[in-house]
């Protein structure tokens, strides 16, 4: 694909991040497709005014950026792979971290729109264990 295709992909990824960080409920509507679905790191799904709510209550983002982004094509959906960097309060607890991030893109409304979000994590260290794995000899 041309590069100006993939910076418009990037914008969209850029311009997320900065509606993540402000916590703007509105900005999201020009921003998700209509039928959007986020998967956050813990499996947690929500729809499109789910996702953006969640800034209603008691979320707070500090620092919110996108690290190393790729987007490979595949027709006219861009697949936008990267590393979620974030400093933030949910809930009343630090959910501060690093995060593998994946989001869809898609054509739609005459504009590029994220129609899926989905974070995993938080990423440890090559041969660090997983907080959530439990002894079995316990």
């Amino acid at each position: 694909m041309e590069t100006t295709i993939t910076e418009e992909a990037l914008d969209v990824v850029r311009r997320w991040a900065a509606v993540e960080l402000a916590g703007d409920v509105p900005a999201y509507e020009p921003l998700l497709a209509q039928d959007f679905r986020g998967v956050g790191p813990v499996g947690f799904v929500l729809d499109r005014t789910g996702w953006s709510q969640r800034h209603l209550g008691d979320l707070v983002n500090e620092e919110f950026e996108i690290l190393e982004p790729n987007v490979r094509w595949f027709g006219e959906t861009a697949i936008v792979e990267g590393v979620l960097h974030q400093r933030t309060i949910a809930r009343g607890r630090d959910a501060s971290g690093e995060f593998r991030v994946v989001l869809v893109l898609v054509h739609e409304r005459d504009s590029w729109v994220i129609a899926n979000v989905q974070l995993s994590g938080p990423l440890i260290a090559p041969g660090e264990i997983a907080p959530f794995l439990k002894d079995r000899t316990a």
